[in-house]
Formats: C-alpha cells, sequence, structure tokens
C-alpha cells in the first residue's frame, strides 16, 4: 500500500487528472452517440460502447506501461520501434485494408489497426534521441552551417511522412513534421529554416493543386464553402455546426440531443465527438473540454522545462505538439475552421490505435514529470 501511495504521489496530479477525466468523458459521449435511436435506456449497452470500454481499460494499462518504463531505455530503442513502424507502413501500402480511398489498415477479425498512429512514438523518440546526442552546445542559428544531424533527423522524419502521404493520410504526416519541428526548434533550429520552408510550400501550393487526387481538391473547396456540397462533402461540418450551435449555452441534456440521436452528423462518435457534446453540454461542456486539454498541455511544457535532461525536454516538447497539434486540427474541423483530415480527438474520440497511442504519450509524459520529482 505504501508503495502504490509512493508511486501515485510522484505523478502529475494535473496531467493524470485531465487524461482520466478526458477518457472517462469519451466513453460517455460514445455511449450516447452509439445509442440506438429508439433505445431509451443504456441498457443493453451498444456494442461500440462495450468495445471503447475495452480499448480504454487497454489505454489505462499502455498509460501504466509507459509510466513504468524508464524514457531513458525508450529512447535507446527508438530506432528500432522506429524501423518496426516504418515495415508496418511498408506493409500496409501493400496489403493493407482500402476504405474510403485510403490504405492505412490493418484488419484483424474486426479490429482495425492503423500503424500510422504507431510509427508517431518511433518517430518522437528517434527524434527527440538525435536531438540530444547532439549536445547542447551554441543555437544553430550562430552557425554558418546546418549540422548533419538535423539533416539526418529530417529525412529520419521525412520517409514515414512519405510513406503515410502515400496511403493518402496528409493529417497524419503533418503532425509527424509538426512534433518534430518543436523538437529541432528547442534543440535550437533557427526560426527562418521554418518560415522559409512555409514560404516554399505557400510557392508550390498552385502546382500541388494538379497533382491532388479528387477527394483532396474536393475537401478544400468544401473547407472553403461547405454549401457548394451540402448533401455530400459538406454534409458533415454543416451538421456538426448546427448540432453545436444547437446545442445553446448548457446544451440539451446528455443523450438528449436530436441531431446526436437521430444520427444526422457522420461519424460523430469518432472524428465529430464534439458535435454531440456541444449539443448536449453546450459551450458550457465545449469550454470545459478546452480548460482540461489546456491545462494537460500547458503542464505538459512546464514538465519538458523541468525535465532532468535534454532527452526528457525534447520527448516532453515532442508528446505536446503532437497531442496538441491534433487536438486543434479536430476540434477546428468540427466547427469548420480547418479541413476536414480525418484526425480523431485524443483520448476522447471513439477508436483502439489512437488511443492506445494517446495513452501511452500521456503516459511517458508522465514518466518525463515523475522522474523530475525524484
Amino acid at each position: 500500500m505504501y508503495r502504490l501511495r509512493r508511486f501515485l504521489g510522484s505523478l502529475n496530479p494535473l496531467v493524470a487528472g485531465c487524461a482520466l477525466i478526458l477518457l472517462a468523458v469519451g466513453w460517455a459521449l460514445v455511449l450516447s452517440a452509439t445509442l440506438p435511436p429508439g433505445q431509451p435506456e443504456i441498457f443493453p449497452l451498444p456494442l461500440l460502447a462495450k468495445r471503447q470500454a475495452v480499448w480504454i481499460v487497454l489505454a489505462l494499462l499502455v498509460l501504466f506501461a509507459g509510466i513504468s518504463a524508464d524514457y531513458h531505455v525508450l529512447l535507446r530503442l527508438g530506432p528500432w520501434i522506429y524501423g518496426g513502424g516504418l515495415f508496418l507502413l511498408a506493409l500496409v501500402l501493400g496489403i493493407g485494408h482500402t476504405s474510403f480511398g485510403a490504405r492505412r489498415w490493418f484488419v484483424l477479425g474486426k479490429v482495425f489497426i492503423q500503424p500510422g498512429e504507431f510509427v508517431k512514438l518511433g518517430v518522437l523518440l528517434l527524434v527527440a534521441a538525435q536531438a540530444a546526442a547532439s549536445g547542447r552546445r551554441e543555437p544553430i542559428v550562430r552557425r554558418r552551417r546546418i549540422p548533419r544531424w538535423l539533416v539526418v533527423s529530417f529525412l529520419s522524419v521525412a520517409v514515414p511522412m512519405a510513406l503515410i502521404a502515400g496511403q493518402p493520410n496528409l493529417g497524419t504526416a503533418t503532425l509527424l513534421f509538426v512534433s518534430a519541428s518543436a523538437i529541432w526548434i528547442v534543440a535550437g533550429a533557427p526560426w527562418g529554416l521554418f518560415a522559409g520552408g512555409a514560404a516554399a510550400v505557400a510557392g508550390a501550393a498552385p502546382f500541388v493543386w494538379a497533382f491532388l487526387k479528387d477527394y483532396q481538391r474536393a475537401r478544400i473547396l468544401n473547407f472553403l464553402n461547405p454549401y457548394r456540397d451540402p448533401l455530400g462533402g459538406g454534409y458533415t461540418v454543416i451538421q456538426s455546426v448546427t448540432a453545436i450551435g444547437s446545442g445553446g449555452l448548457t446544451g440539451r441534456g446528455y443523450m438528449l440531443g436530436p441531431q446526436n440521436r437521430l444520427q444526422y452528423t457522420p461519424k460523430h462518435h469518432t472524428d465529430f465527438i464534439v458535435s454531440v457534446l456541444g449539443e448536449e453540454w453546450g459551450w458550457v461542456g465545449c469550454a470545459a473540454l478546452l480548460v482540461a486539454y489546456l491545462l494537460l498541455y500547458l503542464e505538459g511544457l512546464r514538465i519538458a522545462h523541468r525535465a532532468r535532461d535534454a532527452g526528457g525536454t525534447y520527448l516532453a516538447t515532442g508528446i505536446v505538439a503532437l497531442l496538441a497539434c491534433q487536438t486543434t486540427v479536430n476540434l477546428g474541423m468540427n466547427v469548420g475552421l480547418v479541413p476536414v483530415t480525418g484526425l480523431p480527438l485524443p483520448l476522447l474520440s471513439y477508436g483502439g490505435s489512437s488511443l492506445l497511442i494517446a495513452s501511452v504519450l500521456v503516459g511517458i509524459l508522465l514518466n518525463v514529470g515523475r522522474q523530475r520529482r525524484r
């Protein structure tokens, strides 16, 4: 009992508390979103709610594993985890399951496994280890040339990005680059490199348009004007915004939202779960969700700042950047501020691969903080 109390006392209470609250709220929302329209009681539980309960139990186990495993050991294992992720990415392009024009899943019975989620961990570990191995010397901006480790690190990220973009899955590919960029910047990479890269991307945009697939072009056009195709590509965003707006200040009540119960919004238990929250819990519920995420990520940055070594700082920074970027994109997608990318909301949306990876990343973040407190 003493050891348990000591273990719990070593954890960052804000990060752990926010993560557990988000997992619990996520299951409640998935239950509401998957309850059949004509069923007034929660029992019998919907199949997807049962599955999500199982995923949450597994998520708690990997969360504990992330806390328990020394992050220094994980950093040393980074190249192996990264290599395994690349192998799975290459394999899924050849024999993976295709859905909605994308080949990004392995199907084991009734379970869909997305290797693009698991490669996030390998990339973060590898880039953090590379940055830590470079040492804390003078800032890169003061050097006359870009150091070799930064070039190697960039190529290490570019390879999985290319494989994931080929599925195609531009959302996850972007997350890899954002999280790696956060590590590079903390390690001393000049902002000018990223500003120049952004300018180059913007300049190449008209030419890239010619190589986009039809559905990717449609997503961009529907983002700019969802009502150009209100019954097709713009339908989901329109219904999501309608659901969130109809919730008003305090919402219509748990499991009482007509948009949700009548299943007007597609994917409202996965990518668009915020539409359920907004309709049933209102602006108050959405504000509480934002506060929970904000506290988790701000405290995560504090952990990164107070880490005992450079490896911990870089790893915690990359984890916060990845999860925060994914959260921002999903929330913006639900209210029509960013194009629909298919990124689930961390710790909240239905799903196995995303939930497990988000949980183990939070566990590693707690691991970094826990070792600082020793």
